[in-house]
């Protein structure tokens, strides 16, 4: 499947991540009515990581012009008490829209948005509060089923015949694949926490390490620690400001380069939109 991507992301100022295949949409930063047009309406779901006002000021826009009948299902940290008050602030400034449903998530909570398809919420580092979950991250899997392996040698009339005497588990299993990753705002790029993603969307707010700050990615350290992952290809979000496009894709090259990275890496530059990210060149592309 090609997954359709749109991204927008500034550091400060707005980050939001459209996946269009699945009507998904990873927080809603300013600008992302805008920015969609019409494809807005094909929001469905939307998973907010965190309440920062660049992941969520595209809320009010976005609530007012697509929900109705409960669509969208708006997911977020159970444990921030910020969101509750945005959806009665919402509620109350803009009664005749909507209304959306709105839902908190735990850790470890699954969301199906169809029957193959699901999200994982996991504990975000970038916020620390005790034992409460105020930042979450997202994973979006896909779920199938595949023949046993130690069914691989038989014929297609053994199988059938296992199937219609032993039912669909004597012949095949489930399989859960890990489509996209999505850390939203993080102190670092945690390979472990991301085994077995195929796409992984990051950020990577400063382009050297020692003006990391606020828990958030350095370039160096995230290219190096994907480096470690088998994974199809890195999506560089959530740059600062401060770097013009010229410098964050030199920084990515030399970095990608140094440790001879075996994927592509695609950038969502400050300012600007990406459409159909996936269908770009990628800033690094290990086959030149």
């Amino acid at each position: 499947m090609h997954l359709t991507i749109s991204a927008s992301s500034t550091a400060l100022f707005s980050t939001w991540v459209f996946v269009e295949n699945f009507g998904l949409l990873f927080d809603a930063g300013d600008g992302v009515s805008a920015s969609l047009g019409q494809k807005g309406r094909k929001v469905r779901h939307v998973f907010v990581t965190h309440a920062d006002r660049d992941h969520v000021c595209g809320l009010l826009q976005l609530h007012q012009l697509n929900a109705r009948d409960g669509t969208p299902s708006i997911y977020y940290p159970r444990d921030c008490g910020s969101f509750p008050a945005l959806k009665e602030f919402m509620g109350n400034f803009d009664p005749q829209s909507g209304p959306a449903t709105w839902i908190g998530l735990s850790p470890g909570d699954i969301v199906n948005l169809d029957k193959m398809h699901f999200i994982e919420a996991r504990t975000s580092e970038h916020v620390t509060s005790g034992n409460l979950a105020k930042a979450l991250d997202y994973t979006l899997c896909s779920v199938r089923r595949i023949l046993k392996p130690e069914l691989h040698g038989m014929s297609g009339i053994e199988i059938s015949a296992l199937r219609k005497s032993h039912g669909d588990d004597a012949v095949t299993e489930t399989q859960v694949v890990k489509l996209i990753g999505y850390s939203g705002d993080a102190p670092k790029l945690n390979p472990e926490r991301w085994s077995g993603v195929k796409i992984l969307i990051h950020e990577a707010t400063f382009l050297e390490r020692e003006t990391a700050r606020n828990f958030h990615s350095n370039l160096p350290d995230v290219i190096l620690a994907a480096a470690q992952l088998e994974i199809e290809a890195l999506v560089l979000i959530h740059f600062s400001a401060r770097y013009n496009p010229g410098e964050i894709e030199r920084a990515i090259r030399e970095h990608a380069a140094a440790v001879n990275l075996r994927f592509p890496v695609f950038a969502v530059l400050p300012g600007r939109v990406a459409g159909d990210l996936l269908s770009t060149h990628p800033v690094w592309d290990p086959k030149i």
